[in-house]
């Protein structure tokens, strides 16, 4: 579903400045270039020559000048790196590591005092520093929370469920732990969970619920849904922070900031004295904001961000920053503006490293900014509306040959951006806590010609992730040569109104749908002016959808796309139905080998590009394997029926299968997988018939409303789940909230996890509907349980009033091929329309 911005449009941010080390100097700067030192071991009386330098950066930026290099010894340095004036073009001001030593800019201080036991293994101290972040020997520790989450992966991590009776006001579940968390903090992800939000806990009961100090529903009402897609409901994840109730899990710690009193279980269980415990007190390690000419490398930054606001001409070049920001409680609207920022004109950030952020890793607004060979991963660890990369109302920004990995929400966001290049990037795991996103995503944006090219988009198997999404209202994108793949959401999604775009040659597999789209109610869908062609896609692919595209003369130019054979890296291979059976698209397709250009992202017998930086982070977790290898697989039949996994198969066209009774009452139906399990009556006996020539000629077993059949308990480890039923229902009968098949584990809610199910139509006010196949995936944590057709399963009721044709059940997700391969057959079986 398409999303908007919550709120107005921001503003460019430009944050205030956090205090740093530097006095702007009154005295003279020498003309001629000089080279400064800086130690922790020096003294700031010192000239700051190699044999007597600085003791402080802040001496340093106090003298440095155009053409100057300030070189800096090995340490940590607990200052903020601001430089009294700017550099001058071909005369930079260079700040670097004395060759072959290792420099820290820590936003950190020290935290230091008698540790004293609090109680079990919990130790506490007396500080007068307040913060919301702290860190173990360099790691970051998590606030005491509930659920628990060990330390160590920014991304993963428990969420319980909102219970029913939440909403605007008041979140409640049975679930809600005990003691006090009055003042406290709960970070959720309301409504349809495309972002998060907090709000500081009042009235809390244990057991029962709790009450938002301000309420979640909007001023001003969405014009774009019949209903609010961000008020809190049942289900919703959230987490608890910010009270000492929470403090029961090594690694976890509380401030009491009304007295002072810290509270903290190390990992070991020891003493914090035998540790370094460190907490954020600066906001930047280096503030670059409306100086010009400033050049940083080499450089490691921790717990702090580097800002180039308004700033000319500057180059961060081969940094490593990591834990950039943090933010546990922000207030309406957005979550707190980014640390690392680049506004101003033709700036660059070169072969660095950004790893850990509470919200954006980096935000790149202004003219003319660059990114460049640089690795970005998991950022936006609260799940906030920004993206891991942030290019926002930026013009001409360039990123090239960037990794983005591992990110709450989108991996590039480019909301407002005008003429960018997002070029040769490896973008893949995004979206890991939140619903709906792409790895590449803006709304509402006028690209004036902006370039998506030469990108890796996969693996991004977070709930309905798109790879690259121009969501609604979005103009005038160059999508070319991309390779995506293994995506739970469109390969390419392009809402409408989607105008102007030109989409060619990029090669889509292993997705649900190679293309989506979709139009607000009240608008008319259009995607007039977009070009469509030379793409190389599954056998997905349905230009009559309107699932897919526009249809009619506001739709797209649509053609020369389709299926064909690619090797594990997506290349085209011999003989593949993709080769020389593109078109020529000026500016785009010359140099092409054969009669005509290929299909797909890479020419066969042409150039092999890759994307992503040049280099890895050694501490990330690796990438997935590349592994796209496909063939366009032939018709399946009853005979070639995938067979791996399958658990379940009841097909109302065999008659061998059913046992039918007296008026044609159904006693058992008969399964065809290798289980050989059997359905049989589960109430109302007799209520469930056989019913001939009554869907393309076959026969289907029919329910009325108050009978089903049951098939005994089956799997119940939760697993992989895929699901398919064809159906019908003639009429609108029966009672509310039909079920066309259900499983259930006999514990929990039939509709929640491990449990699954498939509604009729119209739950409450049940419609009639034509054939239809409902096709259902779950990738974890569903089990088969006890599994009833035409029914409910954890009881009696529900019962449909309307027929089932065939029934299989897989216990995995299918691969895209052989999921396209089942429907085709089901559709084309029992005569359903795409």
């Amino acid at each position: 579903m398409a999303h908007p911005p919550p709120g107005k449009e921001r503003a460019m941010v430009r944050p205030q400045l956090a205090v740093g080390v530097l006095c702007w100097a009154a005295s003279v700067v020498p003309v001629v270039a000089a080279e400064r030192h800086v130690s922790p071991r020096g003294d700031d009386a010192n000239p700051g020559t190699e044999a007597a330098p600085f003791r402080t950066l802040g001496k340093a930026c106090e003298l440095a000048g155009p053409g100057d290099t300030v070189y800096v010894g090995a340490g940590k340095y607990r200052e903020t790196l601001r430089p009294a004036r700017s550099g001058e073009a071909g005369r930079p001001i260079r700040f670097q590591p004395k060759a072959g030593e290792r420099v820290v800019l820590a936003g950190t201080e020290l935290v230091t005092g008698p540790w004293e036991v609090h109680q079990g293994r919990v130790y506490r101290l007396q500080t007068a520093l307040r913060f919301t972040q702290l860190f173990v020997d360099g790691r970051m520790m998590p606030e005491a929370r509930w659920p628990n989450t060990p330390p160590g992966d920014l991304m993963a991590y428990n969420r319980a469920a909102a219970g029913e009776g939440t909403g605007y006001e008041v979140l409640a579940d049975p679930n809600l732990p005990p003691g006090d968390w009055t003042g406290g903090v709960v970070l959720i992800w309301p409504g349809q969970r495309w972002v998060s939000g907090t709000r500081r806990i009042t009235e809390y009961r244990p057991g029962e619920s709790l009450r938002f100090d301000r309420t979640f529903e909007a001023e001003k009402k969405d014009q774009y849904h019949a209903s609010d897609p961000y008020q809190p409901r049942a289900g919703n994840p959230y987490v608890l922070m910010g009270s000492l109730a929470g403090l029961d899990s090594p690694g976890e710690w509380h401030l009491d900031e009304a007295t002072g009193t810290l509270y903290l279980w190390t990992e070991a269980g020891d003493s914090p004295a035998s540790h370094e415990v460190e907490v954020k007190q600066r906001d930047y390690a280096c503030d670059l904001s409306k100086l010009s000419f400033v050049e940083i490398r080499g450089l490691e930054i921790g717990g702090a961000g580097v800002s180039m606001a308004d700033a000319q001409g500057c180059l961060l070049e081969d940094c490593r920053l990591r834990y950039v920001q943090h933010v546990r409680d922000w207030g309406a609207g957005q979550p707190p503006p980014p640390r690392n920022i680049i506004t101003g004109q033709d700036n660059e950030w070169r072969r660095c490293l950004i790893d850990g952020a509470a919200t954006t890793g980096l935000q790149i607004g202004g003219e003319g900014n660059r990114l460049t060979n640089s690795i970005i991963h998991d950022v936006n660890y609260t799940g906030s509306w920004l993206g891991g990369l942030d290019l926002g109302r930026s013009t001409g920004a360039v990123v090239s040959r960037c990794s983005v990995f591992r990110t709450g929400r989108d991996s590039i966001q480019h909301h407002g951006s005008k003429r960018i290049r997002l070029e040769y990037c490896d973008v893949y795991h995004t979206n890991m806590l939140n619903n709906d996103s792409g790895a590449m995503y803006c709304w509402g944006t006028d690209g004036e010609g902006g370039v998506i090219a030469y990108n890796w988009v996969h693996d991004n198997l977070g709930d309905s992730t798109v790879g690259i999404y121009l969501d609604n209202f979005s103009k005038n994108f160059i999508v070319h040569h991309n390779v995506v793949w293994n995506c739970t959401g469109s390969g390419i999604r392009l809402n409408s109104d989607a105008l102007n775009h030109l989409v060619c040659n990029n090669t889509i597999q292993q997705v649900r749908e190679p293309f989506g789209t979709y139009c607000y109610a009240n608008y008319t869908p259009t995607m007039l002016g977009t070009r469509i062609v030379n793409n190389l896609v599954n056998e997905a692919l349905h230009p009559g959808s309107a699932a897919q595209f526009v249809q009619g003369d506001l739709g797209p130019e649509l053609h020369h796309n389709g299926p064909g054979a690619v090797d594990r890296d997506g290349y085209p291979t011999a003989g593949s139905a993709a080769v020389d059976a593109g078109v020529v698209v000026e500016g785009l397709t010359e140099g092409f080998l054969g009669e005509a250009p290929d299909l797909g992202a890479y020419e066969h017998g042409g150039e092999r590009w890759v994307a992503g930086a040049d280099w890895k982070d050694p501490d990330a977790p690796p990438a997935p394997p590349h592994d796209l290898a496909y063939a366009p697989r032939g018709p399946i039949s009853e005979e070639t029926m995938v067979a791996e996994g399958l658990a379940v198969w009841l097909d109302a066209a065999d008659a061998a299968t059913l046992e039918v009774g007296p008026g044609g009452a159904v006693t058992a139906w008969r399964d065809k997988s290798p289980g050989r399990h059997v359905a049989r009556p589960g109430n109302a006996t007799g209520s469930v018939k056989r019913v001939e020539a009554a869907l393309n000629g076959k026969p289907v077993v029919r329910g009325d409303g108050t009978g089903n059949l049951r098939i005994g308990d089956l799997q119940s480890e939760p697993a992989a789940l895929t699901v398919f039923v064809v159906s019908q229902a003639l009429e609108a009968a029966g009672p509310p909230w039909q079920r066309v098949i259900a499983g259930f584990t006999g514990e929990g809610k039939e509709w929640e996890l491990p449990s699954w199910m498939v509604l009729r139509p119209e739950g409450e006010k049940p419609a009639s509907y034509p054939a239809r196949l409902y096709t259902v995936q779950q990738r974890s944590g569903a089990s088969l349980g006890r599994i009833t057709v035409l029914g409910a399963s954890a009881s009696d009721g529900q019962c449909l009033a309307g027929d089932v044709a065939e029934v299989l059940v897989f216990t995995r997700t299918l691969r895209f091929d052989e999921l396209e391969a089942v429907e085709r057959y089901l559709k084309g079986k029992w005569g359903i329309a795409d």
